[in-house]
């Protein structure tokens, strides 16, 4: 009988850590750190980090930018014939880049013209997507951004935006 009360106690004492390991949550990656949007000047920085990196990165900060019912509307060459915004909301962008994968894109805005009036402003951008930060643009165009300020920073309300490939050459004076 002591036989049996040793061996019990010997797998108790060599099970315990994998038990408790099992009944431990996993310890999750620590989320993102986001920059902040106080000023328009960071907003900017902001979205742009945001939105870049691998298609499938953690999108905590983009959520955190973005407000819960912001609209992501590229203008869309229609079947048809004709160009219309393609309305997303942040999941059903978040959703469409992640089919990337881990392939990196990075937007850079080169030229902001940004005006406000009380709690809102309005972002008109020259932006470039390049597929490392240090290479050559394969696009250029230009996003316009509705922002709100809640009193301690911005966020984004809206963000329409148009390619060069659809809208053809940006004119001059949107160029850096």
């Amino acid at each position: 009988m002591r036989r049996i009360a040793l061996c019990l106690a010997f797998f108790a004492v060599a099970a315990a850590p994998a038990l408790r390991a099992q009944a431990e949550p996993m310890q999750q990656a620590a989320p993102p750190v986001c920059l902040p949007s106080i000023t328009l000047d960071e907003l900017t920085k902001a979205l742009d980090d945001a939105v870049s990196g691998p298609g499938d990165k953690d999108r905590t900060c983009l959520r955190q930018l973005l407000l819960p019912e912001a609209r992501l509307s590229p203008i869309v060459h229609q079947q048809d014939g004709s160009f219309a915004p393609r309305m997303l909301t942040v999941d059903d962008w978040i959703n469409a880049v992640a089919k990337r994968g881990s392939a990196p894109m990075y937007e850079v805005q080169v030229k902001v013209k940004a005006e406000s009036y009380g709690h809102f402003a309005h972002l008109w951008s020259t932006y470039e997507i390049r597929s490392s930060l240090d290479g050559k643009p394969t696009f250029i165009g230009i996003n316009s951004v509705q922002a709100i300020f809640d009193g301690t920073r911005w966020h984004v309300l809206s963000v329409l935006w148009e390619p060069n490939s659809t809208a053809g050459p940006i004119p001059e004076k949107y160029l850096p």
